[in-house]
């Protein structure tokens, strides 16, 4: 892969500084690409150095950065002055006793928190006669936070409960991945931007990010392994992602098949009704890589919260609304967290399966995504410093993209559907049993 072109300096800088809850730091991340530019350029150094820099730490990590061969004398005690290799701290780790998912506690220079995990894949197919094992592999993702806390309130985020408390820097975001491989050093494929934070409401640094997680100088991720996921609070941010991240994937968090369902659940639809938010979508799809052969694909995100989203009429309604899009419909059953002022519950495995079914009669590609780190209070929707507690026994626990086939699970083909309805059809027998 070519060198990335590190952005242009100014727009960037000021982009950044301009952000709303911008927080102020000293030291400086070294990672962080705006930063160390104008520290460079305003010491009369060219901006070629950063790559230098760069590549030496992550050979290096415990080098003092005036020891960094190659670099100017004059910039040498000023760059370790203002800049650290890593300005925040790995203060707690728990593991899932489960699957070996990590969830990591990051505290921040201002010591702010933040969380990330390391969600690990088993490399396990679920299929007792191993049908596409090929296709699983064991591998661990890193679900990144691009903010502290998030303003959106969304009803069945624990992150929501926060507010926003602030935007983390470029070098910050980087930093979860750094602190990440101090535990798993080489088993990081991919990054999500799934955890703390509306990924978009703070775009400048998530994009100068994102450059910095592919740039082979720094961290060497392939762009097309990392997916950001929004709720579509800004569109034109969307449409920049399209324009100046092109390689990386998108994930759209509908999570309602119709607008007034949709603003009760995520309050930030308002800014954009679902017609639009699509329209963006199919923006995002018809995107053509540069190679000219392949077209791109979205991820629909889709909570499922018992008696609110999850009929079968609302199935009905969700395939209407996506039939004839190449989209990746996500369900993800509801993951509880102490007090959601909601009284959300999980829907039953049963009611998961009539959804999935309905919306595989639309040929649409359907999974259903599992709960990585339930047991720590890692899963999707309950990152907010919360306290793990003891999973369910017979909680499945996983949260990858290697679920069983929509059209299996429609024809219930699935080992798992079958096992479930054989335990329903044993205990409807046991009840009536008692009941005579």
């Amino acid at each position: 892969m070519a060198p990335v072109e590190v952005a242009s300096t100014a727009a960037t800088t000021a982009a950044v500084a301009a952000a709303g809850r911008r927080r102020e730091l000293h030291p400086k991340p070294l990672f962080d690409e705006p930063s160390l530019r104008t520290f460079l350029v305003g010491h009369g150094v060219k901006p070629v150095h950063m790559r230098k820099i760069w590549k030496h730490i992550t050979a290096n990590p415990t080098c003092p950065l005036d020891e960094i061969p190659g670099l100017p004398e004059r910039i040498r005690a000023p760059l370790r002055a203002e800049f650290a290799t890593c300005t925040s701290k790995l203060v707690e780790t728990h593991i899932s006793k489960v699957d070996g998912t990590m969830k990591l506690l990051i505290r921040l220079q201002d010591g702010g928190e933040v969380e990330a995990v390391v969600i690990h894949h088993t490399g396990q197919a679920e299929d007792p006669v191993q049908r596409q094992a090929e296709r699983c592999g064991e591998r661990d993702t890193l679900c990144l936070s691009s903010q502290v806390g998030c303003r959106l309130a969304c009803t069945f985020c624990a992150t929501g409960t926060m507010g926003l408390q602030g935007n983390l820097w470029p070098g910050e975001i980087q930093e979860q991945l750094w602190h990440a491989r101090t535990l798993k050093p080489d088993s990081i494929s991919n990054v999500v931007f799934m955890g703390m934070g509306e990924p978009l409401d703070n775009f400048e640094a998530v994009s100068s990010a994102i450059r910095g997680l592919v740039d082979p100088f720094r961290f060497g991720l392939a762009p097309s392994s990392v997916t950001v996921s929004t709720v579509g609070s800004s569109p034109r941010n969307m449409r920049r992602m399209l324009d100046e991240l092109p390689k990386i994937k998108l994930a759209v968090s509908l999570h309602a098949p119709n607008q007034a369902l949709r603003e009760q659940l995520v309050p930030a639809a308002k800014v954009l009704p679902i017609d639009g938010l699509l329209n963006i979508v199919d923006e995002h799809v018809q995107h053509i890589t540069n190679n000219g052969t392949r077209k791109g694909s979205v991820m629909i995100s889709y909570c499922l919260l018992k008696g609110v989203n999850d009929s079968v009429e609302h199935a009905k309604e969700l395939g209407e609304l996506l039939k004839g899009r190449p989209v990746l419909v996500n369900l993800i059953p509801y993951n509880p967290f102490e007090g959601n002022a909601h009284s959300y519950e999980t829907p039953c495995p049963a009611v998961v399966d009539d959804f999935l079914k309905v919306l595989a009669q639309y040929d649409l590609r359907v999974f259903e995504r599992r709960h990585h780190g339930r047991d720590i209070s890692a899963a999707c929707g309950q990152l907010a410093k919360l306290k793990a507690e003891p999973a369910p026994a017979d909680q499945q626990d996983i949260e990858s993209y290697s679920f069983s086939l929509n059209k299996d699970r429609a024809r219930n083909r699935d080992p798992a559907s079958k096992q479930q309805q054989q335990q329903q059809q044993q205990q409807q027998q046991q009840q009536q049993q008692q009941q005579q």
